[in-house]
């Protein structure tokens, strides 16, 4: 009893408990303020560092970079693969669709082989889209634009190997101008007259269509194409107002034995330039005709600046970008006064460019 009553009598004890209770919760009150700071500076350190990648760009790592670029690879082959399948399911041969897929490029074939030739900017373009010009039900090319300066002309290019021709009916089938093979080498391998030059000339000139000519550029020099620019000029018998229609030297990918020319492009273009200055001298209209092939891999294009381009192109839609006045679009057309398959050109002419050419 006497320590019961000691006990309840020490007024020590009952402090010291207070006071502990006192401490603890100050501890706790001190711990829980400690990680409300911590978690705040936390916080705003999180906020600041989703600030800087915000303003800087998301950061990857050098695994996460591959795995981005593996997919994207990834997307455009398939990409790539569809546009490919869907090109053979369209039935297009196999030079339409690389020119689709690679629409920067140039592409040509050539003895089985495909070739990339970049577009050279530096060249002046035609301007025209794929869509400016469609074969009609005729099977003439026509012109679909909507440039108002841009005027078209049908005409023909013809050899002795077309045979007689009925100038007037070729003339009521609306065919505006004519170019005639002025020469050819015989079987001896000597540069000779056309059988028909002079006659179909004459027979065109009198059906009112406007005459023009031309030949394969066979010379290895600038002597030799300087000669056969004098030999037709020699035979011409008619002057470039008489004509009205140009002088074009024709230059061919492939020689007489199937097989390609050993000459390198500046031999070629040299030629042509050759040819071309012979002929303009002599007061005659020139202009280089080729194909695509022939433009890209055999002639230096930015040294033919000054003269007029005759594309040969069979393809379904314009496809040679740069400038041109004369296109021929198919070896296989059909004129009335004329038998069997015949070549078919479109001559084409801007209003501005046939301003310049007056004034020149």
């Amino acid at each position: 009893m006497e320590n019961r009553e000691s006990d309840k009598s020490n007024p020590n004890r009952g402090r010291l408990f207070y006071y502990l209770n006192i401490i603890f919760l100050c501890m706790v009150t001190a711990a829980s303020l400690a990680m409300a700071v911590i978690c705040f500076v936390r916080l705003e350190r999180m906020r600041a560092e989703a600030e800087q990648k915000s303003q800087e760009g998301t950061l990857y790592t050098d695994a996460q970079i591959e795995k981005i670029k593996y997919a994207a690879r990834e997307g455009e082959r398939n990409q790539v693969l569809l546009d490919i399948q869907s090109s053979f399911e369209s039935g297009k041969s196999t030079v339409s669709m690389l020119r689709d897929l690679f629409p920067g490029d140039l592409v040509v074939m050539s003895e089985g082989r495909y070739f990339f030739y970049p577009v050279n900017r530096n060249l002046e373009m035609n301007g025209f889209s794929k869509t400016d010009f469609a074969v009609g039900e005729n099977g003439f090319m026509e012109y679909t634009g909507e440039n108002e300066n841009v005027s078209v002309s049908r005409g023909i290019d013809v050899s002795s190997l077309n045979g007689d021709i009925d100038w007037q009916k070729v003339s009521e089938d609306r065919v505006a101008f004519a170019m005639m093979r002025a020469a050819c080498l015989d079987s001896d391998g000597q540069l000779v007259e056309d059988e028909k030059f002079g006659e179909n000339m004459s027979g065109a000139k009198s059906a009112g269509i406007r005459t023009g000519c031309y030949v394969d550029l066979e010379a290895d020099s600038e002597e030799g194409a300087e000669k056969m620019a004098d030999f037709v000029l020699e035979h011409l018998g008619m002057t470039q107002s008489e004509m009205g229609a140009p002088v074009a030297v024709r230059v061919q990918a492939i020689d007489r034995t199937g097989e390609m020319s050993g000459r390198s492009g500046e031999e070629w273009t040299k030629c042509v330039r050759a040819f071309c200055r012979r002929i303009k001298k002599a007061g005659y209209q020139p202009v280089i005709c080729a194909n695509i092939a022939s433009f890209n891999m055999l002639l230096r294009m930015d040294e033919l600046e000054d003269f007029d381009k005759w594309i040969q192109d069979y393809g379904d839609y314009l496809y040679f970008p740069y400038k041109f006045s004369c296109w021929q679009y198919s070896l296989k057309g059909s004129v009335n006064g004329i038998e069997g398959d015949v070549a078919l050109d479109l001559s084409v002419i801007v209003e501005k460019d046939k301003k310049e050419s007056d004034q020149k």
